[in-house]
């Protein structure tokens, strides 16, 4: 998979590993029981790039392409899929403003999301409709004669949201879908943190309230009636690519502690690597891993090069490593056994992660019914 990579990305790729080794790994369980991230660490990705690395330059964004994007989620899902969910709303909210946002709106907002002064959240999921986006019941009103829209409704699974100073809703205005921006400051907005998950515990997530909160009718992003048919598509995009590779860094996670358990956990005379039951589950892990891994590259590459099929692509890779990560996390914590029982190791917070991988930005099911769709339609041209 390496070869695949330019040279540049290879050195990326190391950096990001550095970067996770010392700022991410140490402290990852630490953050996991306090079920929050330190605003330090967030300043960390800040001055690092992270944060608006796929941003153009000159709004302050350091240009990478969507496969060094990959490798930095990839490296941070191997320590914490819980800052990864940072990486990935910021991703989401400033790839959907720089496609479908006004140059006012771009200038005011991407600067400052580039460089981490403000971070962003992607308002879509309502109580009663997750994966079901054409069912939301959000609504936004124009006054007759006002510049403004009033906005009422809930959101809910906001990842983010706890700490997000600025929030991309949407909804509907007349039955027609609308996003705009909302700033955390706006009267009538509630933000009620939602604690006590399984997993991704310091994701920050958050249920909104919108009590007839008045949005200037500038911070609409696109046109009335494509919220859902473009401007989330682009941001889902991002954070599907984002998902995907943060669930391979979350496999890598569970096959190194596990080749590392195996070759020096003793049983008796033998190592638990040893056993063949152990080296079925490690045969699988690292098959999964390499897999994977071409996968999220074909996914990332075929995103930089504007390919028709890059929506497939990704759809692909994130059903994939999704699976794989839950797969491989269930095993990992087999062969560490009670050891991975404990909060101490990182293979129990993996466990935990790994199932929001196949429920966040469309869940497995979605997923599979996408992808049937099209493989047998591409059979079905082929044959008439």
């Amino acid at each position: 998979m390496q070869d695949l990579l330019t040279e540049n990305q290879r050195a990326r790729y190391a950096e990001f590993r550095k970067f996770v080794s010392s700022n991410v790994e140490p402290f990852a369980n630490d953050w996991d029981r306090e079920q929050r991230i330190p605003q330090r660490v967030i300043s960390l990705l800040a001055k690092s790039g992270f944060l608006g690395c796929n941003l153009p330059a000159e709004y302050g964004g350091k240009e990478w392409d969507t496969v060094t994007f990959g490798l930095l989620n990839e490296a941070l899902g191997r320590g914490s899929s819980s800052l990864t969910g940072v990486v990935t709303v910021q991703s989401m909210v400033s790839m959907a403003l720089l496609k479908w946002g006004t140059d006012e709106q771009k200038r005011r907002w991407l600067p400052p999301l580039a460089k981490g002064e403000i971070t962003g959240a992607f308002a879509l999921t309502e109580p009663d409709a997750g994966s079901a986006i054409q069912s939301l019941v959000t609504e936004f009103v124009q006054k007759p004669g006002s510049d403004c829209l009033t906005l009422n409704g809930q959101k809910q699974w906001i990842s983010c949201a706890q700490f997000a100073d600025l929030f991309l809703v949407f909804g509907k205005l007349e039955e027609r879908p609308l996003a705009c921006v909302v700033h955390k400051a706006s009267p009538g907005l509630e933000i009620e943190p939602i604690d006590g998950l399984m997993g991704f515990r310091a994701a920050g997530l958050a249920k909104l309230r919108f009590n007839s909160v008045e949005v200037p009718m500038a911070n609409i992003i696109g046109k009335p009636g494509f919220a859902l048919s473009h401007v989330a598509p682009v941001g889902l995009q991002y954070g599907r690519i984002s998902t995907a590779c943060s669930a391979l860094g979350l496999l890598r996670g569970c096959y190194e502690e596990s080749i590392g358990r195996a070759a020096t956990r003793r049983v008796g005379e033998k190592t638990v690597g040893q056993f063949g039951m152990i080296r079925s589950f490690i045969a699988e892990m690292g098959t999964s891993l390499e897999a994977g891994a071409f996968l999220c590259h074909n996914a990332c590459r075929s995103e930089d090069e504007r390919l028709p099929e890059a929506f497939e692509k990704v759809l692909m890779a994130k059903y994939f490593t999704s699976r794989a990560a839950v797969c491989a996390a269930s095993n990992a914590l087999q062969i560490h056994g009670a050891a991975g029982f404990h909060e101490s190791c990182a293979v129990s917070r993996y466990y935990r992660d790994a199932k929001i991988m196949e429920i966040i930005e469309g869940t497995t099911q979605i997923h599979e019914e996408l992808l049937g769709k099209m493989f047998v339609g591409r059979a079905r041209r082929t044959v008439n």
